[in-house]
């Protein structure tokens, strides 16, 4: 409880700014180093130092005990620094975890893409095939599946028999699977 025994309400025992100046000069360097057990980057310690003397000098006021003054600033510098420490590895997993999210996304839009790619291919495939079906299989089998309209609907408007509807459906399916193999392994 040494740090409570700092500070006071009054502000008789105030730094002035030469006696402030005098304690940065002589804690700055030391502070710095200091920090760097904790912080490998030294422009960081010297911040953190910056930080924690510019504190002490906005609350010097409260200044009770003078001889608290070096274990204050070595334990609001090691506070500091750990503190900064816990905030780049939230940072740090925070950036991690949007890094794996982006990755996820470019996989799932390079899949999309490959997909898309793939599905106009066999679009593509599947209307050159049907084109080389006979006329009259490709009209028999373009009513069956683009119109959706039934073997009897079919036979009535071709003006042929629904087993031959069923058996030209049969051999468009037979001829497309032949044609589209290739699309059909995955």
């Amino acid at each position: 409880m040494w740090l409570l025994g700092l500070y006071t309400n009054g502000g008789e025992n105030k730094i002035g700014i030469d006696e402030f100046q005098q304690i940065f000069e002589e804690f700055y360097p030391d502070l710095s180093l200091y920090a760097l057990k904790f912080i490998d980057d030294f422009d960081t310690c010297k911040d953190i130092v910056q930080e924690v003397l510019a504190r002490f000098w906005e609350e010097n006021h409260k200044l009770q005990n003078k001889n608290l003054i070096r274990p204050y600033l070595y334990k609001a510098v090691k506070n500091r620094s750990l503190n900064y420490i816990k905030r780049e590895r939230r940072i740090s997993r925070l950036d991690d975890i949007l890094m794996e999210s982006k990755i996820e996304e470019m996989e799932t839009e390079e899949q999309d893409a490959i997909s898309f790619l793939s599905f106009n291919s066999l679009k593509e495939d599947l209307e050159n095939a049907i084109n080389k079906l006979p006329e009259q299989r490709q009209k028999v089998f373009r009513l069956s599946r683009f119109e959706r309209l039934k073997h009897k609907e079919i036979a009535a408007k071709l003006n042929i028999s629904p087993k031959t509807v069923e058996t030209q459906i049969y051999r468009s399916l037979s001829f497309l699977r032949d044609k589209l193999k290739h699309h059909l392994k995955d």
